[in-house]
C-alpha cells in the first residue's frame, strides 16, 4: 500500500480544518459558558460537536464532551428549554443521603439493584425548584441543592430557579446569549491584532518598494529596496496620498506606465510597466505580455467559466472591443451587471474559430459585497512594512469592520438582488475548501481566514431567527418593552421547528457545496 502525497496534504488539510473550526465554535460555545457561569446558571454539559458523544469528563458541575459530528456544539444550560419535573407524584424513587442525612442522590428507577441499599419511597410531596434560602425537600426529607439525578443514562444534577436560565435577570440572560457571537467578534480582532503585529502596518511615506510580485508585470523590473522616483512624468514622494504618490498614479488607469527609479543608488529612467487588468464584472483577467495583437485572456476569473487563456476578445453584447478602454467603458455602463434571464454575450476567437458564450456578469453592489471593484490594475508590488503599536490596533480594527461590513452586505444581497441567492451559501464543505486554499498560502492567509470565520459565526448566529442567538435575544427583548415574558411553549416551539429548517438548509447547501467541488455547478 503505497501512501500518496495527495493523500497526506488531503490528510493534513482535514486536521487544519477540524482544529480551525473547533477553534471557532468553541470560542462561541465558551463566550456562552463564561457569562452562564458568572450568572450563576447551572451549566450541564459542554459539548463541542453533535450526536454520539466520543469522550466525556466532568469538571465541577459540567460535562465537557466531544461528539461524532465536528459541525457545531453547544452548551446545556438548565431553564433554556422547558423544564418538566423529572420525579412524579405517586412516583417509587430511592434516596441516597450525605453524613448530614440530607438528600444528595435520587434514583429514578426504583428496581435498580445497584441501589438496593438506598431507601425506597413513594413521592408524595416535594420541591426541588424553589429559589436561594428556600428548603428544598421529598417527603420532609432535605434535599441538597446540588443533589443528583441518577438515570440509566447517568448522572443530572437538579436545577433549583436561582440555577436556571429562566429565572436570571433580562441582562443576566441577554449577556448569556449574546457572550457568544461576543467571544467569536474578540476572537477575530485578536487575530487580526497578531496578524498587524506580526507583519506590521505599511508605511505610507515612504516611495520604497517593500515586496515585488515576480509572477506579475514588476518582476521583470524593480527589485525590493528599489525607491520610485517618478510616475507618468509625475514626481513622487511619497506611497500613500491624493497626489504625487504611488497609489495616486496606480490608480489611474492607463494602457502602460513610464517609471524612473533609483536603485542603490542609480537611476533607471523610461521603465515601461504594463499592467495586469482585472475586470471582475466580466470574469477574465488580460494578459499584459500577450504577442498577439488585441485584448488576450490570461485566465478566467471564475470556476465554470467557458472562457480560456488565449481567448481574444472580439465583442461584448455586440460592442466591438478593441482597447482596455473599450472594456471600462463597457463595466462603467453595465454596472448593474446581468441575469440569467437577460445574459451578457461575449464573442471571442479562439485558435482561428469565433465563439461566443452567454454569460452572467456581477454587478458593482455583488462584487463590492465580495470585496472587489469592477475593474482594476496591478503591477504587483507592495509598500515597505513598520511596526507600530497604536497602528496595529487601527489595522486589526480597520480589518475586522472589513469583514463585519462585508458579511452584512452579502446577507443583504441575499434578500436585494437577483444575482445572490440561497445556492450560493457555502456549508462545511466550501468552509473546508477554503480552508485548505488559506493554509496553502500560509500562515497569515489562514490567521485572516480564521478571522474572517469567526466575524461570520459571530454575525449570522446574531440574525433575529429562532433557534439562533439573535433570536433568543428577540424574545428577551419583546419582554424588556411588554414587561411580560412570552409564552414559553410557543418559543421553544419556533426554536424548535427552525432549528429542523436550518439542518434542511444546511443539508440543501452541503449539496450544492459538493457540486461546486467537482465543476458540477
Amino acid at each position: 500500500m503505497f501512501i500518496t502525497l495527495s493523500f497526506i496534504t488531503t490528510l493534513w488539510n482535514i486536521i487544519i480544518f477540524l482544529v480551525v473550526l473547533g477553534v471557532v465554535i468553541c470560542i462561541h460555545e465558551l463566550g456562552h459558558f463564561f457569562f452562564a457561569k458568572r450568572a450563576g446558571i447551572l451549566c450541564h454539559e459542554f459539548s463541542f460537536g453533535m450526536g454520539p458523544r466520543l469522550w466525556s469528563k466532568k469538571f465541577g458541575e459540567t460535562v465537557f464532551s466531544i461528539r461524532a459530528i465536528p459541525f457545531g456544539g453547544y452548551v446545556s444550560m438548565a431553564g433554556e428549554e422547558i423544564e418538566a419535573d423529572i420525579i412524579k407524584i405517586g412516583q417509587k424513587i430511592r434516596l441516597g443521603f450525605d453524613g448530614n442525612n440530607e438528600v444528595n442522590r435520587i434514583i429514578l428507577n426504583s428496581s435498580d439493584t445497584n441501589y438496593n441499599d438506598f431507601i425506597e419511597v413513594k413521592v408524595e410531596e416535594y420541591d426541588l425548584s424553589s429559589e436561594e434560602g428556600t428548603r428544598l425537600y421529598i417527603n420532609g426529607y432535605t434535599v441538597k441543592r446540588d443533589a443528583m439525578y441518577v438515570t440509566k443514562k447517568g448522572h443530572l444534577q437538579i436545577a433549583p430557579k436561582d440555577r436556571s436560565f429562566t429565572y436570571k435577570t433580562r441582562w443576566q440572560r441577554f449577556i448569556t446569549t449574546f457572550g457568544g457571537p461576543l467571544m467569536n467578534f474578540i476572537l477575530a480582532f485578536f487575530v487580526y491584532l497578531i496578524i498587524a503585529f506580526a507583519i506590521g502596518v505599511p508605511n505610507g511615506a515612504s516611495p520604497e518598494i517593500g515586496e515585488v510580485d515576480m509572477n506579475m508585470p514588476a518582476g521583470e523590473h524593480f527589485q525590493a529596496g528599489d525607491i520610485i522616483l517618478s510616475i507618468n512624468d509625475v514626481n513622487i514622494t511619497s506611497w500613500d496620498g491624493e497626489t504625487n504618490s504611488i497609489s495616486s498614479e496606480l490608480n489611474k488607469m492607463a494602457d502602460f506606465y513610464v517609471v524612473d527609479f533609483e536603485r542603490d543608488g542609480i537611476t533607471y529612467e523610461d521603465i515601461v510597466v504594463y499592467p495586469q487588468y482585472y475586470f471582475y464584472t466580466l470574469g477574465f483577467v488580460l494578459d499584459p505580455d500577450a504577442s498577439d495583437p488585441g485584448l488576450i485572456l490570461l485566465s478566467p476569473l471564475y470556476v465554470n467559466s467557458e472562457l480560456q487563456s488565449g481567448d481574444r476578445i472580439i465583442s461584448i453584447d455586440g460592442i466591438p472591443m478593441n482597447t482596455i478602454s473599450d472594456l471600462i467603458d463597457f463595466s462603467n455602463d453595465n454596472i448593474e451587471g446581468s441575469t440569467e434571464e437577460n445574459p451578457t454575450n461575449i464573442e471571442i476567437e479562439r485558435d482561428g474559430e469565433i465563439l461566443d458564450f452567454d454569460f452572467i456578469a456581477y454587478g458593482e453592489d455583488v462584487l463590492s459585497a465580495m470585496g472587489y471593484e469592477s475593474y482594476y490594475s496591478k503591477v504587483g508590488i507592495t509598500s515597505t512594512m513598520k511596526f507600530s503599536f497604536f497602528g496595529s490596533f487601527g489595522s486589526a480594527w480597520s480589518s475586522f469592520s472589513h469583514a463585519g461590513s462585508t458579511i452584512f452586505r452579502t446577507i443583504g444581497l441575499m434578500f436585494t438582488s437577483n444575482q445572490v441567492g440561497v445556492g450560493d451559501l457555502s456549508g462545511f464543505v466550501g468552509i473546508f475548501s477554503m480552508t485548505s486554499q488559506a493554509a496553502a498560502n500560509g500562515i497569515i492567509s489562514l490567521l485572516a481566514w480564521v478571522g474572517l470565520l469567526s466575524v461570520n459565526l459571530g454575525i449570522v448566529n446574531l440574525l433575529p431567527i429562532p433557534a439562533l442567538d439573535g433570536g433568543r435575544i428577540v424574545f428577551i427583548g419583546y419582554e424588556a418593552i411588554t414587561k411580560r415574558r412570552p409564552n414559553q411553549k410557543v418559543e421553544n416551539l419556533l426554536h424548535t421547528v427552525m432549528f429542523f429548517l436550518l439542518m434542511a438548509l444546511l443539508v440543501f447547501i452541503t449539496y450544492n457545496d459538493i457540486l461546486r467541488l467537482f465543476g458540477l455547478k
